[in-house]
C-alpha cells in the first residue's frame, strides 16, 4: 500500500487557504464584537493607527472612515479591536488650553489686573464650566510674560467650540487693551559693545 504524495504547490494553496479562512474569521469575531460593545457608531469622529476622520460604514469584515481630507480608509476589524480608539464624539466638554504671552513692559499691578479680568470673564462665561477653571501667571518666558488658561467648553460639537473659542479670544483681546498692556511676539535683542579706541603712536620727527 502506498501513500500519497502531496505536491508543494497543493501544500501552498492548502496553506494560503487557512491563513485566508483564518483572517476572514478573525475580521468576523471582531466585526461581532464592534457591533456588540459599540465603542464606536456610524457618524463618530475618532482616531486610531495615525487615521483620524469620521465613521462612514460598519460590516463584519471592516470599518470605514472618511478622513477630513475626504479619503476613505477601509480598516480591518481585527485590527481595530487590538489597537487604541480615541471616540472624539464621546466626549462631554471640550478642553481648551491658551497660553497668553503679553509684554515684558507689564507692569505686576496690570498683571494681576489681566489674571483676575480674565478669570471673571470665564467664570460668567454661560458656555463655560465653572469647575476645573485656572487663570495663573504662569512662566516668565525669552520673550514674554506668560499667562496660562484652562477651561472647559458646554458642548461636544466641534462648530460649537470654535465658536466659544472665538468668543474667548476676542475678550482676551479687549481686556489687554482694558488693563493697558499688549500681546508679546518672538523677539531678539542684540547688544553692540564700543570697543575702546586704539592709541596711535606719534610719528617720529627728524
Amino acid at each position: 500500500m502506498t501513500s500519497a504524495v502531496l505536491s508543494p504547490a497543493y501544500l501552498s494553496a492548502v496553506l494560503a487557504f487557512s491563513l485566508a479562512a483564518k483572517d476572514s474569521l478573525s475580521n468576523i469575531f471582531a466585526g461581532i464584537v464592534i457591533l456588540v460593545d459599540k465603542p464606536f457608531t456610524v457618524g463618530d469622529w475618532i482616531a486610531c493607527n495615525n487615521i483620524e476622520g469620521t465613521v462612514e460604514s460598519i460590516s463584519f469584515r471592516s470599518t470605514n472612515i472618511r478622513t477630513f481630507p475626504q479619503a476613505l480608509v477601509y480598516i480591518p476589524n481585527s485590527l481595530l479591536s487590538t489597537t487604541p480608539i480615541i471616540n472624539y464624539s464621546r466626549r462631554g466638554k471640550y478642553r481648551l488650553a491658551i497660553t497668553l504671552g503679553v509684554t515684558y513692559s507689564t507692569t505686576g499691578t496690570q498683571m494681576e489686573e489681566l489674571v483676575a479680568k480674565i478669570k471673571d470673564f470665564l467664570m460668567n462665561d454661560p458656555d463655560v464650566y465653572k469647575e476645573d477653571l485656572s487663570v495663573n501667571f504662569d512662566n516668565l518666558n525669552a520673550s514674554s510674560l506668560d499667562v496660562r488658561i484652562v477651561c472647559y467648553c458646554r458642548t461636544t460639537d466641534f462648530d460649537t467650540y470654535c465658536k466659544s473659542k472665538e468668543k474667548i479670544n476676542l475678550a482676551l483681546l479687549h481686556i489687554m487693551e482694558e488693563v493697558g498692556t499688549s500681546a508679546a511676539f518672538p523677539s531678539t535683542s542684540v547688544y553692540i559693545e564700543k570697543a575702546p579706541a586704539v592709541s596711535q603712536p606719534e610719528p617720529k620727527q627728524n
